[in-house]
């Protein structure tokens, strides 16, 4: 069961009147019914409400379990059988795909897979793909069946969606709880192939498959023993995607290869930042929230005002001295205003009719002569999200030239970019640029009109990110890409 409870402000009591209660996500919280109640007729909301509510559902479920043991075994064991009925001709049978950087995912979750050997697809042989080091067959392609007990689950993490264009009586798109797209081959660079028969196959036995996700085989700048010259802008505005950036650098994959500092606004507006640092990301996060920061009077001093026009000024010389900003998703809106730049986020500002993308995976085409390309293919994905879309632009104000901006990423001018979720508005975005290099005085800026760590899932836009900070994610990896 999935329950998530309104929030206070942190700890600090909360008053809500029942007029400013509003409809969402299918109810009324100002009805009654089956989706929703009883009715709260509003008042004040404290933190010991939040655990009420949810201590309150959880031994709710419980006691129905109890007072109904005997349905609720039966209905999964309805449920099980189901998932482990032979398939039809027609039916789903199952996909077919490297074991490279899927099998850790679909072993977490249970999912069960055969490796191949050699098979009969569509009245032809296949030999199955194999991976060879020093004579020894390391792994080979996977067959994930649907015929088990979480077969469904498989399904649901390599399909591709197709969300439905939900809208209003007015016509106004309805927003997704979530997200609208979670398919891990796109995300994870790999492909997989639906199969929807039966078919032959012999299974190749391999005892311990031993090959590295490609997208994790880089080597990267480890500096032990001295003050990292690489640094993530953290707000005292809480960024979710700070804290999944922060925790992919943390994480037992990348400890050890790339290590840094967290950099706050008050070290910012100190300045001198290019005699300790090289490379600063700024995560995804509202531009106002960078420049202003939480308001005089609602925090402790130490916690409000955000980098301001000092910070702004700080972070201008550290690029012109050499060193290199990393802009991330609406972040970006944040480089493009404060820096002045010859570039346009042509759908600032838009409407949601007419342009509208709740979290799904875009198509992206890239220049693989350029540096921070290295390592990728030609056609890629971008994990888009209330992100910006770029189009360069020359005018008066602009603090340097048009030609000082490099397209390294940008969507295809003659196909639609959607992939996986829900867009709205595509033409807008046709031939648009997704990914740009600008360079300002001896450093460089780069803005990615997208989130290339998204939760850290998006294998396939990594090395854009690593390259992006050390410019090195490929040396020394044993002459591999994806």
């Amino acid at each position: 069961m999935l329950s998530e409870t309104a929030s206070a402000r942190l700890a600090t009591p909360i008053t809500v009147k029942f007029d400013e209660l509003r409809a969402r996500e299918g109810y009324n919280p100002q009805k009654e019914s089956d989706k929703f109640g009883p009715v709260w007729r509003g008042g004040e909301w404290h933190l010991r409400d939040i655990t009420n509510y949810m201590t309150t559902a959880a031994f709710t479920l419980l006691r129905h379990a109890a007072d109904n043991r005997e349905q609720w075994l039966r209905r999964f064991y309805e449920i099980g059988k189901e998932a482990v009925r032979p398939r039809k001709n027609g039916e789903l049978f199952g996909f077919i795909g490297a074991d490279l950087c899927l099998r850790e995912t679909l072993l977490q979750g249970g999912v069960e897979f055969e490796y191949l050997d050699n098979y009969v697809l569509d009245g032809k042989k296949q030999v199955s793909k194999r991976w060879v080091n020093q004579g020894r067959v390391m792994t080979s392609e996977m067959l994930i069946r649907m015929d088990q007990p979480y077969g469904s689950f498989a399904k649901a993490l390599l399909e591709r969606q197709h969300y439905p264009n939900l809208r209003d009586s007015s016509g106004n798109p309805i927003a997704p709880y979530d997200v609208t797209a979670h398919t891990l081959p796109l995300l994870y660079g790999e492909e997989v192939i639906p199969v929807s028969t039966p078919f032959e196959y012999r299974q190749l036995a391999i005892a311990q498959p031993d090959i590295p996700c490609p997208r994790m085989s880089g080597v990267m700048v480890n500096t032990t023993g001295q003050k990292p010259p690489f640094a993530i802008y953290k707000s005292h505005m809480p960024s979710m995607d700070e804290g999944w950036t922060r925790w992919w650098f943390n994480s037992a994959k990348m400890k050890n290869h790339l290590l840094f500092s967290s950099l706050e606004d008050k070290e910012v507006r100190k300045g001198h930042l290019r005699s300790t640092y090289k490379t600063i990301v700024f995560p995804d996060q509202a531009p106002r929230a960078i420049l202003n920061g939480h308001r005089n009077g609602s925090m402790p001093s130490e916690y409000t005002g955000g980098l301001g026009q000092k910070g702004v000024k700080s972070l201008k010389e550290f690029v012109e001295q050499g060193g290199t900003l990393v802009f991330l998703n609406r972040a970006s809106d944040f480089a493009i205003e404060q820096f002045k730049l010859p570039v346009r986020n042509v759908v600032g500002g838009l409407e949601r009719t007419d342009f509208y993308v709740p979290g799904s995976i875009l198509s992206i085409e890239l220049d693989a002569m350029h540096p921070l390309a290295k390592g990728m293919p030609k056609e890629s994905i971008a994990w888009v999200e209330d992100s910006p879309v770029f189009e360069v632009v020359q005018t008066e104000n602009s603090s340097v030239g048009a030609s000082a901006v490099k397209i390294v990423a940008r969507y295809a001018a003659n196909q639609d970019p959607l992939l996986s979720g829900w867009l709205l508005g595509g033409d807008r975005i046709k031939g648009k640029a997704a990914l740009l290099e600008v360079s300002m005085g001896q450093g460089l800026i780069i803005l990615f009109g997208f989130r290339p760590q998204y939760r850290a899932q998006s294998l396939a836009t990594y090395p854009l990110l690593f390259n992006a900070i050390t410019g090195k994610w490929w040396e020394n990896a044993a002459g591999t890409s994806p």
